[in-house]
């Protein structure tokens, strides 16, 4: 496709479950752009974003049309209702580009539709290699589902651009033997819409407001993001620093893959564990009132990268990592954050004392953090590189 760098492009973006924040934040950064066609499959994001301002979106909510819940009937039906809708949209609509995000369930089957029609695709790759959400054979089976049903192999060898959130899982792809003219790096933007909010900020439950300085793990609990070193450590952080020291764990344990309550029994009085999903209007109190954020993801989290890492910078927040590739990629060590070797809980505990017992370290290295996020991986930046990709697709 021969295009001028200033041609308006019709973008059909389709969003993927989990998701929809990215997407839909995707689609206002690239309205600046080009014409978007947006399936999401959360209106809520879709308004949370401020892409639902943006006249140049045509949005279209698949939220409704899906099945919910994790039935076997329930997951089947909403791959097959999602395939009737791609089949209708892909031979239907006028694009130029398709843009898809992660493993898109079925979209594998149009290859050959799009080739015909001279349809460009891009691909934007979050997780190298899906990883189980759970222990045992449930989670074995799930990520061998979503394998079949999305087939990533064909969107790796199909699809015109891939874009990955760091160089690691570039070369990781080039190591599958993935054409690397192909693979395009552009980092995770920020979430500099959670700033904008107008004041609708929502109290977590169980939280009190007068809560401040604690150290924040977000996110959703699952076997690879270390919370059994990041449990070892903090016992040591507080023999070192006393009453002056407390966790919050603030994320969904996915099918009880820790025991949160035991947790809250035995270390009640230095750890509160938030055990649920958290909304986008309860994350800018959560995060305001941290001090920093930690990351002991084990060495499984090498095939991702984290958002909570943007989104941590974004509040001027700086960050405790662990050494996985994909994560210290985003982290300059000793300005925007500290990193420890991966399931070091003794360093880990170094670290996050350094910064309790320095809050002048802690803050400067926060304001680099922030400055880091909006000059390095703003959106505005991100969809320029993505605009100039489509042009020479």
């Amino acid at each position: 496709m021969n295009s001028s760098p200033n041609h308006n492009l019709s973008i059909l973006l389709f969003d993927n479950q989990g998701l929809s924040h990215y997407t839909s934040y995707l689609a206002l950064g690239l309205s600046k752009y080009h014409d978007v066609i947006f399936y999401s499959f959360s209106q809520n994001y879709f308004v949370i974003t401020g892409a639902n301002k943006e006249k140049k979106i045509e949005h279209y909510s698949l939220e409704e049309k899906l099945p919910k819940g994790n039935s076997i009937l329930k997951i089947l039906g909403r791959s097959l209702i999602l395939f009737y809708i791609l089949a209708r949209e892909l031979t239907t609509r006028r694009y130029d580009i398709v843009h898809i995000q992660e493993r898109l369930p079925t979209f594998f089957l149009f290859f050959p539709l799009l080739k015909l029609r001279r349809k460009r695709v891009v691909w934007t790759v979050h997780d190298i290699r899906l990883l189980p959400l759970s222990n045992g054979i449930r989670g074995k089976m799930e990520v061998i589902y979503r394998c079949i049903i999305s087939q990533p192999y064909f969107l790796a060898k199909y699809s015109d651009i891939i874009i990955v959130h760091s160089q690691s899982l570039k070369q990781q792809l080039v190591g599958r033997n993935i054409k690397q003219n192909k693979i395009h790096v552009i980092p995770h933007f920020d979430y500099g819409y959670l700033l904008k909010r107008d004041g609708n900020v929502e109290a977590l439950p169980n939280h009190d407001k007068k809560d401040t300085g604690y150290v924040l793990f977000f996110g959703d609990i699952t076997p690879w993001k270390g919370i059994e070193t990041l449990i070892n450590a903090v016992k040591i952080v507080k023999t070192k620093v006393g009453n002056d020291f407390k966790l919050v764990i603030a994320g969904r344990s996915y099918h009880g893959y820790v025991n949160t309550k035991n947790i809250v029994e035995k270390y009640g009085d230095f750890i509160k564990v938030i055990d649920k999903f958290i909304t986008e209007s309860e994350i800018p109190a959560l995060f305001q009132n941290s001090s920093f954020l930690v990351l002991p993801y084990n060495n499984s989290f090498q095939y991702s990268v984290s958002g909570v890492i943007p989104l941590a910078y974004t509040f001027s927040k700086p960050v405790v990592v662990s050494n996985v590739p994909s994560i210290v990629e985003y982290v300059d060590n000793n300005e925007t954050g500290l990193i420890f070797e991966s399931g070091n809980y003794i360093q880990l505990a170094n670290c996050i004392v350094d910064l309790i017992l320095n809050k002048d370290k802690c803050n400067t290295m926060g304001h680099r953090a922030y400055q880091k996020v909006m000059n390095e991986m703003s959106l505005e930046s991100c969809c320029a590189k993505l605009h100039e990709l489509y042009c020479l697709a």
